[in-house]
């Protein structure tokens, strides 16, 4: 029968399933050790007696240690094993940190922190409490046994909580910048432009009246709501009344989106046209809208956008999101944390914080805007978007809507505010939603489901935005608008097929096709490029535009920076007499291409190309190779020893790497 004990400090005998414990005075007390299925109120009581006595023990010794971890532990111990919380088994241990914790936590949305190690100090703290059975593995053992796992745990940390953010691992490809034409062609159709130019064309050249507060008369303002197709709800529910227009929420952003952008403006009372923005091209007056919406706080859509000027904000910029989880007062939830964690990859430096809260726990910092996490997975698919539920699933993580908002509705909904406000600003197409009654007092209906893409607009939008958020997001241009340096630089930064594509793209808008392709080779073999880019950009030119073109071009570069590469090229096109060149120049090329083959080309691959480069008959060249002064040597001997297809060859490269050793020391 279990008899509650109450932590002690100083015990000595707690035994197996039911062994006696000495306190200082002599005391003897039993504590029960051992649970069946039927006794989950005693096994509680004592997991609950456990942990708390884990936890001061932690503190007392300053060890690292999670007492969550260790109920988990002693959960599975009941649920999944004997209920034996004194008696460990290797097996059991085994059990646990392989299948049965990585599963739940999983689950459950737990972190997976000091496992491995928190088993280690747990099975340390019943045996200095006389809490471990005498036929239980002694705590070395389990260290040894939990030490196997400890880089196991290490990946499941550094893995994504969640499926979702796994893409965020890795850098973003380039998105394209939107040609000028395609901009101004989606500025012109972005409904917040047409709102601002509507406004302006309704004030007329006198103005409007404005209450004394600065607000529409209610009269205008439901005129408003028709003109511009706002959707706010003009009927209220019974029992209220429509006493004010910054009730009508779309209304009231749109409008101060407009003043903020300068398209009218508040002067003596009245709202007034302002004729500057009236000259602005689309373009940029869209601009202008877009970060004045931002600035008016429309891109967030719970409380107050995340400024500059918040009171922790300023001492953080350099530190990034690690400085902010490092200011708040409480530990931040995990899941939030690792999901901004993953965007930090990317984020050079955030200049935003957490809103401002009266309760400490709930000061979870995010992005600035609720809509950046969006963008920034928006723009990894500029050509097909993500689905909406996607999208909701990605901000629920990220801003901490899904540990905020315990109803499984309210997450779509709010990011459904937020897809409006971006399809209403001109930035997405939010296409195929559902519409559904909204069970408010108001009667509207809200969307779901679809698919969320950016438009245009919204490409070019979105990363002025991120722009001011201090967030890089990597660019390439229009092709068609593309210098030759623009084009080449995208080697190794695209896909091959549309690296090419872009090629093609940019040389077919050359009004000079014959200039373009020398400034095409010039880039190419530009110092600063790296040896990669030389080689990949000189063998696609040849490929697009002609080798007998590129080889003429290749001959005025010979005495260039990349001179190994132009003659290599040029002796293997036998343009060139490789006697007429310095004895170790095809030497220090071929070195050069084994390098970028090794760092570039999957190992199975090596074995054919070493044969290519140095074929059988040339083992030979080995006995003087090694004193070659090239930076790339030792590595490249080193891969033909081991990898060459032929025996002679790769022993010839063995012995070569020994002598370079001998000369070099290894450096």
């Amino acid at each position: 029968m279990a008899r509650p004990i109450l932590p002690v400090p100083g015990r000595t005998g707690f035994g197996h399933a039911g062994l006696p414990v000495s306190y200082p005075q002599g005391t003897l007390v039993v504590m029960r050790m051992q649970f069946g299925v039927d006794d989950g109120d005693a096994f509680r009581e004592r997991l609950a007696e456990l942990s708390t006595g884990f936890a001061a023990w932690l503190d007392e010794h300053d060890l690292a240690g999670e007492p969550t971890s260790a109920e988990l532990l002693m959960q599975y111990k009941w649920l999944a094993a004997d209920g034996d919380l004194a008696s460990w088994p290797l097996e059991q241990i085994t059990e646990f940190l392989a299948e049965w914790c990585p599963q739940v936590m999983a689950e459950h949305r737990l972190p997976l922190r000091l496992v491995p190690l928190t088993v280690v100090v747990f099975a340390e703290y019943l045996d200095e409490q006389g809490l471990l059975a005498p036929t239980s593995p002694r705590p070395s053992a389990i260290r040894r046994r939990c030490t196997d796992f400890a880089d196991t745990y290490d990946e499941l940390e550094a893995g994504p909580v969640e499926p979702l953010l796994a893409e965020f691992e890795s850098p973003p490809d380039p998105v394209r910048i939107p040609s000028p034409a395609d901009r101004a062609r989606c500025a012109a159709q972005a409904p917040i432009l047409r709102d601002a130019r509507a406004l302006a064309r309704w004030c007329g050249d006198r103005g409007r009246a404005l209450t004394r507060t600065g607000n529409l008369r209610l009269a205008d303002a439901r005129h408003l709501v028709e003109l511009l197709g706002t959707g706010d709800p003009l009927d209220r529910p019974a029992g209220s009344r429509l006493a004010r227009s910054d009730q009508l929420r779309t209304l009231t952003w749109v409008l101060e989106t407009a003043v903020r952008a300068g398209a009218v403006r508040r002067d003596g009372g009245r709202l007034v046209a302002v004729q500057r923005f009236a000259e602005l091209d689309d373009t940029t007056a869209h601009e202008d809208l877009v970060l004045a919406a931002r600035d008016e706080g429309v891109l967030t859509v719970l409380g107050d956008r995340r400024s500059d000027d918040d009171e922790w904000s300023g001492d953080l910029i350099d530190e990034g999101l690690d400085g902010l989880f490092d200011a708040a007062d409480e530990p931040v939830d995990e899941v939030e944390r690792h999901a901004i964690e993953i965007l930090q990859a990317h984020l050079e430096t955030v200049t935003g914080a957490g809103a401002d809260h009266d309760d400490d726990q709930d000061a979870l910092p995010h992005p600035a805007d609720d809509a950046t996490p969006a963008f920034l997975a928006l723009l990894r698919h500029p050509a097909d978007g993500l689905e909406f539920d996607t999208v909701a699933e990605l901000l629920g993580l990220v801003l901490g809507w899904s540990e905020w908002f315990r109803v499984v509705d309210v997450v779509p909904t709010t990011t459904g505010v937020l897809v409006t406000r971006l399809e209403r600003l001109g930035l997405v197409r939010w296409d195929d939603s559902e519409q559904l009654p909204d069970p408010g007092p108001f009667e509207e209906t809200r969307r779901i489901g679809g698919r969320v893409v950016l438009t245009s607009g919204g490409i070019a939008c979105a990363l002025l935005v991120l722009a001011a958020e201090g967030i890089d997001f990597p660019t390439r241009p229009d092709p068609a608008v593309a210098t030759a340096a623009d084009v080449v630089g995208l080697a190794g930064e695209v896909p091959p097929d549309e690296w090419r594509d872009d090629i093609d793209a940019w040389y077919a808008a050359q009004p000079d096709p014959a200039r373009a392709i020398s400034a095409f080779v010039t880039e190419a073999l530009d110092p600063a490029r790296p040896l990669v880019v030389v080689l990949t950009a000189t063998s696609v030119a040849a490929e697009r535009f002609g080798s007998g073109v590129v080889d003429d071009l290749l001959l005025e570069h010979l005495d260039g920076p990349h001179r190994a590469q132009v003659a290599r090229r040029l002796v293997g096109r036998g343009l060139l007499d490789p006697d007429e060149l310095e004895p170790d120049l095809l030497l220090h090329a071929s070195v050069d291409v084994l390098a970028v083959t090794i760092d570039t080309i999957a190992p199975d691959q090596w074995p054919e190309l070493f044969a290519r480069e140095f074929p059988p008959e040339t083992a030979p060249v080995f006995e003087d190779l090694w004193r070659l002064d090239n930076p790339h040597l030792g590595d490249v001997l080193a891969e033909l020893g081991t990898n060459h297809p032929d025996e002679g060859v790769a022993k010839a490269a063995r012995r070569a790497r020994m002598r370079w050793q001998s000369r070099t020391g290894g450096a």
